[in-house]
């Protein structure tokens, strides 16, 4: 009975416009990949299937595929993407790339031994797909590999919610606060590290860089969500103008010109589509889009972050870098976005959490005057959070898959 609350809530929750055309067409290819399964078998049979965000390959998804590839080509996997996306070549330059959503994304998600995604909607249609993963009607094997430490309270990922065969993490508290409070069985979770840590202990820091990578804001009308903030535009929103503030501060550019900084402001994924809406006044501010950068690159050559609450600063923090979290709207984002967690983001020797920009500026100045140093509070606290810092975390995760790539569940799907 829960699974079909569940069910009933997510389209309710949607707005009409929000249900794409997309995701009705998306059952043709769902009922001809059906119909096709017992002709695919053999192609598909012990295939992993690895994506992220339907256009990208720069994360988790992206970093295990590439570990395959060259680690292991003898297991036969493949990546979903659009083909039509930046980061296809790139790909498809390690292997084997299926479009998208398309028929043959359909029969490997129905016939693939593991379907390994950093996005809960990492199918061919989340809303097709999930539904029929909590009907029980598809048998999925779905293994989370996350795109950030978990942070939050996030009730889209609790057992009750989702079907995952293993929900990976790669922090020590993450793992206990989500064995603790999101339901599932013994098992499931399993504290193996995120591919893309692997590649952050080969990096060389450009000098006094500085990244600034704010999260989203789920009640912006980005999607027509249904907490919308009523704005005649979004760069009118509290989100826009209070981070341009801090980009087109006086005392910021006054930080730039005595220590030659080289500051890079990189908008969160859902807010890419609005980076013609900041307008930076300084020219050796860097607005730097997804097409053109690397978040990756740009984290490993930074000196140090300012962001907000996105769980991307572990990143940074893993590297020992360290941290300013500029937090103006804190009420308004445990009310509407996310729930809090495990983490504190005020009593934290990673970083220091402001709510004003005179604080953020203050806190940067001494930041860059102590040569981006962090205090021995912050390397104790890694030590305890991160109690597997090594390269060897897409191993793990591939020992552990192909431990138990006999054991899938026989079903409809």
């Amino acid at each position: 009975m829960t699974k079909i609350k569940y069910i009933l809530k997510k389209f309710k929750d949607r707005r009409v416009k929000d249900i794409k055309l997309s995701d009705f067409m998306a059952v043709f290819p769902m009922t001809l990949a059906l119909l096709l399964r017992p002709f695919y078998k053999n192609k598909y049979r012990n295939v992993f299937l690895v994506c992220e965000e339907p256009a990208a390959a720069r994360d988790n998804g992206y970093h295990f595929f590439k570990f395959l590839r060259e680690k292991h080509p003898e297991q036969p996997c493949v990546y979903a993407i659009r083909k039509n996306s930046a980061d296809c070549e790139k790909v498809s330059s390690l292997g084997r790339v299926i479009n998208f959503g398309s028929l043959e994304h359909w029969l490997a998600y129905f016939l693939c031994e593991y379907n390994i995604s950093t996005q809960k909607g990492g199918k061919p249609n989340d809303v097709l797909c999930i539904f029929g993963e909590q009907m029980g009607l598809f048998k999925s094997r779905n293994v989370l590999l996350q795109h950030g430490v978990t942070i939050n309270n996030v009730q889209g990922l609790y057992a009750e919610t989702s079907n995952y065969e293993y929900f990976f993490t790669a922090a020590a508290p993450e793992t206990e606060f989500i064995k603790q409070n999101f339901g599932y069985k013994d098992g499931v979770v399993q504290m193996v590290g995120f591919p893309r840590f692997d590649a952050l202990h080969d990096f060389k820091a450009k000098d006094n860089r500085i990244l600034i990578m704010p999260t989203w804001r789920s009640w912006l009308k980005l999607r027509s969500k249904s907490i919308g903030e009523e704005v005649s535009s979004i760069s009118f929103s509290e989100y826009f103008q209070k981070w341009l503030s801090l980009l087109n501060s006086c005392e910021l550019d006054e930080l730039i010109e005595k220590y030659s900084l080289d500051v890079i402001f990189y908008p969160h994924w859902n807010m890419q589509a609005y980076i013609e809406d900041f307008k930076v006044t300084n020219p050796k501010i860097t607005v730097a889009s997804w097409q053109d950068y690397d978040v990756q690159d740009l984290m490993k050559s930074s000196k140090m972050m300012i962001t907000d609450y996105s769980s991307v600063f572990f990143d940074m923090v893993y590297m020992k870098k360290p941290v300013i979290f500029f937090q103006f709207d804190e009420e308004k984002f445990r009310k509407y976005h996310y729930a809090p967690g495990w983490f504190d983001y005020s009593a934290t020797p990673f970083g220091k959490c402001c709510h004003y920009k005179d604080e953020v500026i203050t806190t940067l100045k001494d930041i860059v005057k102590s040569n981006f140093a962090v205090t021995s509070e912050y390397l104790k606290e890694h030590e305890r959070v991160f109690t597997l810092y090594d390269t060897n975390n897409s191993e793990r995760i591939y020992n552990l898959l192909t431990h138990n790539s006999n054991k899938r569940e026989k079903g409809f799907c």
